[in-house]
């Protein structure tokens, strides 16, 4: 704690920004600015002026994701582009214009919050936040402004970011097995893993039914694949048996337009999407990215922007830890 006092003392221009990213890391109480002022023992207005100077610079700070995108990307294993999305809750806030309802999937109940769309990369080992969008249900919208659909909030931002990073396919969960979203990666040519329900009318072998109905997998068959038809679009149907909720087995399908691929191999291509829920659980239970108290969304966006950096350099420091102990172990 007395070296960031240190800092922020000798050096007057020592970016806001890196002040509120250390004080989101360094406190273990509430990431709010009196409570991260209080206990790091540093002035209130050193962290408070990150949202008065309006310090952040959302085109740097993609600049830098898009660096360390590259770095860790590699000829092998170029990474995966994932979007989802995750709800801040907030039960007694009133004045945000991007407050609204929408199902908590922790809570299993339909809470009112900050609901936003992730974009993200991740190769598996580190998983780099990228952007992010607010939604909000129709029913919620200030007037005047126009209510867009989560899967459209994904797709846009899967357009900004599809030519700016390397990545070999996109994993997404069942909200974008559906028609709109297939449609989409066909003409934009993008390599898909997404999970699809099981009531979908699929064809295979001739045969028009639901997903459900097209796989009779044997006792001790985990994984069943199959070339078939949704919609008129071509794609690869897979069947994974696994353990569901309180230990009972259960079925989930996956659509896939990846070549060259056993049944096992598509399950591993999708089980990539699940960095990006760990990310989600980092920066609520580590980062505090509910705790932002402020009445303005601008600061409340940029709030989160800075959970994303702090969540980065926990990634990087990560990487970095293994790699020396690595190296040590080698050198013994």
């Amino acid at each position: 704690m007395q070296s960031l006092q240190y800092v922020t003392k000798a050096n007057k221009i020592f970016s806001s920004f890196k002040v509120y990213i250390l004080s989101l890391l360094l406190t273990r109480t509430k990431k709010n600015c009196a409570s991260m002022s209080y206990e790091l023992g540093i002035s209130y207005y050193s962290i408070y002026r990150f949202f008065n100077y309006q310090e952040f610079n959302k085109d740097a700070f993609e600049q830098h994701q898009i660096a360390l995108v590259y770095l860790h990307a590699t000829k092998d294993n170029p990474g995966v582009l994932v979007t989802d999305c995750s709800q801040i809750v907030k039960l007694y806030a009133k004045k945000l214009k991007c407050l609204g309802y929408d199902r908590n999937g922790a809570m299993k109940l339909v809470v009112k919050g900050l609901s936003y769309v992730t974009c993200a990369w991740t190769n598996g080992k580190v998983i780099i936040p990228l952007d992010f969008e607010f939604w909000t249900r129709k029913k919620d919208l200030p007037e005047g402004r126009i209510y867009k659909k989560k899967t459209k909030i994904s797709i846009d931002l899967i357009d900004k970011w599809k030519n700016k990073l390397p990545f070999a396919y996109i994993p997404l969960d069942g909200d974008y097995g559906n028609e709109y979203c297939f449609r989409y990666f066909k003409k934009s040519n993008l390599k898909y893993s997404v999970r699809i329900p099981k009531s979908r009318i699929v064809t295979i072998n001739s045969k028009q039914a639901k997903l459900k109905d097209q796989f009779k997998l044997k006792r001790n068959e985990k994984y069943k694949m199959a070339k078939g038809f949704y919609k008129g679009l071509e794609m690869y149907f897979i069947a994974h048996k696994r353990k569901g909720p309180k230990g009972k087995s259960q079925i989930v399908f996956i659509a896939s337009n990846l070549e060259g691929l056993t049944a096992k191999q598509h399950v591993k291509a999708y089980d990539l999407r699940w960095p990006i829920e760990k990310m989600f659980r980092t920066l609520k239970q580590s980062l505090g990215i509910q705790d932002c108290q402020s009445t303005l969304d601008e600061k409340q966006r940029m709030h989160i922007f800075a959970t994303f950096a702090a969540f980065t350099k926990l990634e990087i420091l990560k990487i970095s830890k293994k790699k020396n102990t690595a190296g040590t172990e080698a050198s013994k």
